[in-house]
């Protein structure tokens, strides 16, 4: 009696065991998430400021794509903007520069794109910062 008990109770744990592996085997897989961060540095093209001379922007991108499973998905933030070439062969360029370039940075990080106000006083220089800004994000995008 021992015996013939004994062999059903291992086919009930066998079973048992076995349904559990076939049911966790058939369930749906949580779907791994991976995270890539990448920086990537982007020169916009000489803008023209009129008579005063060519203003080029440069702009650090981070590049984040997350992968859940066949879905990706990219987001980009302009982390800093540096403007190497600016109107300043004249006392006049260089004091627009000096006051306008800092304002149009900050508004330009602040909106994340080319949407910034032109600054009075510094039209010229405001109009060839949005066009350079311009030509660094089409490269950016591109990436």
């Amino acid at each position: 009696m021992r015996r013939p008990l004994t062999i059903i109770l291992t086919m009930l744990a066998l079973t048992v065991t076995s349904g559990n592996a076939l049911a966790a085997a058939m369930a749906p897989k949580a779907a791994l998430k991976k995270i890539i961060v990448a920086k990537k540095t982007f020169t916009g093209s000489l803008g023209q400021a009129d008579r005063w001379g060519n203003v080029q922007v440069t702009i650090v991108v981070t590049k984040t794509t997350t992968v859940t499973g066949t879905k990706k998905v990219a987001k980009r933030h302009i982390d800093s903007i540096k403007v190497p070439v600016f109107p300043d062969h004249t006392g006049r360029s260089q004091y627009i520069s000096e006051n306008a370039l800092p304002l149009l940075i900050q508004e330009a990080l602040k909106a994340q794109s080319t949407h910034i106000y032109i600054i009075s006083g510094a039209t010229y220089t405001s109009d060839a910062f949005a066009q350079s800004l311009q030509a660094a994000i089409t490269r950016e995008k591109a990436w």
